[in-house]
């Protein structure tokens, strides 16, 4: 049994961030509160302002992602904007699928900071964040993502040597646990097979793999050996929550969403 000690909502109680917002519409109770449609209004404005015509924002994949992210948070429900987002997005990655290569952009430091992906290679991480972003925006049947989450898929189940690491195969994961159907493809069963061999019995995994994200991501999926590993870590979690209701050393409320996110999807709480 999972005892949280501390209270895990504390830290959204009124947050204005992109977590905060979701936080405290969907697992508060604020919504109709006065102040939280002040909080939303100003965190969707502020994610919309500055987009370039061609729908990014300064015609980075990273920084477009960060407003897209956030408006998945925020907003929910796509809109042209997010439409005219997305479709730039998509056309990055169309080289990906002849196996061409992207031009890339540095990953790490605050450009990843309070988003479910990692610095792993360049065109894992594109792959990863458009069809996760696709997926939650409604396209999760569209042609182009269909054919893009083959070749992810494809890429991922190549021999052993082959393997890209757990920082890419993060990216790859988080976005096979939102799609209805690639959810329970064999790559998805593979990647969970081999976190599991590299999980302690602590409950934590191995570095480079990021506990937080890993924990959120499994969260999603119904089947043992997920699971399994979801307990064992749930168990840890429980162990190091701080007064305050966070978690981490960094990034408290980032990481105290992943987590109570996690827990909420598994009903404990």
């Amino acid at each position: 049994m999972v005892t949280i000690r501390y209270n895990p909502y504390a830290p959204f109680a009124s947050s204005p961030s992109p977590v905060g917002i979701y936080a405290r519409q969907r697992w508060l109770g604020q919504e109709l509160t006065t102040q939280w449609k002040i909080d939303f209004q100003e965190a969707a404005q502020k994610l919309l302002v500055g987009q370039s015509p061609d729908g990014s924002w300064n015609d980075s994949v990273v920084e477009t992602v960060r407003h897209l992210f956030g408006l998945h948070l925020t907003v929910r429900e796509s809109n042209q904007q997010i439409d005219h987002a997305l479709n730039w997005l998509t056309e990055q990655a169309m080289p990906l699928k002849e196996g061409h290569t992207i031009p890339s952009e540095e990953l790490r430091g605050e450009g990843l900071h309070s988003l479910p992906f990692t610095a792993g290679s360049w065109e894992l991480f594109v792959a990863g964040v458009i069809l996760f972003l696709a997926t939650v925006f409604g396209r999760a049947h569209d042609a182009d993502v269909l054919d893009l989450y083959e070749c992810l898929c494809s890429r991922t189940l190549k021999k052993k040597d082959s393997f890209p690491g757990w920082l890419s195969a993060t990216n790859v994961l988080r976005a096979l646990v939102v799609h209805p159907v690639y959810a329970r493809h064999t790559a998805m069963e593979m990647l969970v097979s081999r976190l599991s061999a590299v999980q302690e019995e602590s409950g934590r995994w191995r570095k480079p793999v990021p506990l937080y994200q890993t924990v959120n991501a499994l969260a999603h999926l119904d089947f043992e050996v997920a699971n399994r590993q979801v307990n064992r870590v749930f168990a840890y979690l429980s162990s190091t929550q701080h007064p305050d209701g966070t978690w981490g050393k960094a990034q408290h409320e980032w990481n105290t969403f992943l987590v109570v996110h996690a827990l909420r999807n598994k009903g404990i709480l």
